[in-house]
């Protein structure tokens, strides 16, 4: 499944992709700097993002693509409350800029920089789906000392969950901790007794990963508890996963968990096709959507998935966003009725449709506290397949998700996550929290104003 971003870069395609923002940010800035609230105005409300659009992390580019979309079809639909929604995404090339990389940006560029034009000049009311945690992680005291909410920061740290500390800062995805407790208990199920290795991100991906897998119970010997170096994607080195994977196999592990991005995904099952080494794989969320690994050798990996399968013909939210999709011809020119679904869409329009149902909640008048009322009060209806439910102590977002198997696709690589049943996982950060179970999908009508 996709797109939950990390520490570090990522070994990508890369996708050069730019917007002309320069002329909208300056328009936000006359139109709403002298309004009490930041961002709003009778007719509009400004909101923005800093989103890797070029660089190596560009293959992330469609998640704030999709969210935009989403904006554009509510506004074409009457807005929300009689105002329409702009956003100003900002390329930021995942806070890299410095080390080139394809990114068009500018060397100078850094998240803190292009949070600051999104302030102090553009004037938005609040970031709303920017992405990395890093990246992120550089701007929560700018964002918090000038009183601009950080929204569904795309991460899966659980450094967007500090309401104490950062009452304005919300995530949206699954936390890492919470989707390892998630596969600890289907490997003591499914996998009792045979040998498990690890190969993590050397970043909080990784360590929050594996902190997950010992919280619930699995137990992995230090020789099997691996890593690769992140920033060597930089440099393109592939020596670390290449020991990894031969240290495993000579270790007999018969499960092995990725907390991989996908680029690093590839790359480790290429080198286990290269050595005849083929253990249960199982991928986290963040690095398994198939549309990006691309690699014939995902095919019967298991992974947690929190949006429905682009096949499920029972839910609503399927054909909703491929119609919304289809709307947008600025940002998604070459996607057709046949297009496969990707995480990275359902992912940009899940948190683009919490954003618009909270915003419908607060009514005529809105200021940022009374968002983040309506945030927290808000039983939201999105394209997740588990409830997304904010409150004063969780800010996380969704707490959990579907066991999913990424299915065989005959001799090429697979483009489709499948789930093969209705038991939904949930469960929080916490090593003492329960991991609940139902066995029905929490599939959301579409609300009629959505439609």
């Amino acid at each position: 499944m996709i797109q939950k971003l990390r520490r570090s870069t990522t070994l990508l395609s890369v996708t050069a992709l730019t917007l002309g923002m320069v002329s909208t940010g300056l328009l936000a800035s006359n139109a709403e700097a002298s309004t009490s609230t930041p961002g709003v105005t009778a007719k509009t409300i400004t909101i923005g993002a800093s989103v890797p659009l070029s660089g190596v992390a560009a293959s992330y580019a469609p998640v704030s693509a999709a969210a935009n979309a989403v904006f554009k079809y509510v506004n074409a639909h009457g807005g929300v409350n009689g105002r329409t929604i702009k956003y100003i995404r900002l390329d930021d090339c995942y806070d890299l800029a410095a080390y080139g990389l394809g990114c068009t940006a500018g060397a100078s560029t850094t998240t803190l920089s292009q949070n600051k034009v999104l302030v102090a000049q553009d004037h938005v009311f609040a970031t709303v789906g920017s992405l990395g945690t890093a990246a992120e992680d550089s701007v929560l005291s700018y964002l918090k000392q000038n009183g601009v909410p950080q929204l569904f920061v795309a991460s899966g740290s659980r450094d967007w969950n500090q309401p104490s500390i950062y009452p304005g800062t919300f995530g949206f995805q699954t936390s890492y901790v919470a989707e390892s407790k998630i596969f600890a208990r289907y490997i003591n199920s499914h996998f009792a007794g045979q040998t498990v290795g690890f190969i993590g991100q050397n970043d909080d991906f990784g360590a929050d990963g594996y902190m997950g897998l010992t919280d619930g119970g699995v137990s992995i010997s230090s020789a099997n508890d691996l890593s690769y170096n992140a920033a060597d994607a930089i440099s393109g080195s592939t020596s670390d996963i290449q020991q990894d994977v031969a240290t495993l196999q000579a270790n007999k592990a018969q499960v092995v968990v990725l907390d991989s991005v996908p680029g690093f995904t590839s790359g480790i099952l290429t080198v286990a096709h290269m050595l005849g080494y083929s253990p249960q794989w199982i991928i986290s969320s963040v690095g398994s959507d198939p549309t990006l690994v691309n690699n014939v050798g995902e095919a019967g990996a298991i992974s947690l998935d929190y949006f429905p399968a682009p096949t499920n013909k029972s839910d609503p939210w399927v054909p909703w966003v491929r119609k919304v999709l289809l709307a947008d011809k600025a940002d998604f020119p070459t996607f057709t009725a046949s297009s496969v679904l990707t995480g990275n869409e359902f992912y940009g329009a899940g948190y683009a449709v919490a954003f618009v149902e909270a915003l419908k909640a607060e009514g005529k008048t809105v200021t940022r506290a009374g968002f983040l009322k309506s945030l927290k009060s808000t039983t939201f209806s999105t394209p997740a397949i588990t409830p997304l439910k904010y409150s004063s102590s969780n800010h996380q977002g969704l707490l959990g998700g579907v066991i999913a198997t990424v299915a065989p696709n005959g001799t090429s690589a697979p483009t489709l996550v499948v789930e093969p049943n209705t038991t939904v996982f949930t469960t929080t950060n916490t090593k003492s929290s329960p991991i609940k179970v139902s066995t029905k999908l929490a599939i959301a009508l579409i609300p009629s104003w959505l439609k």
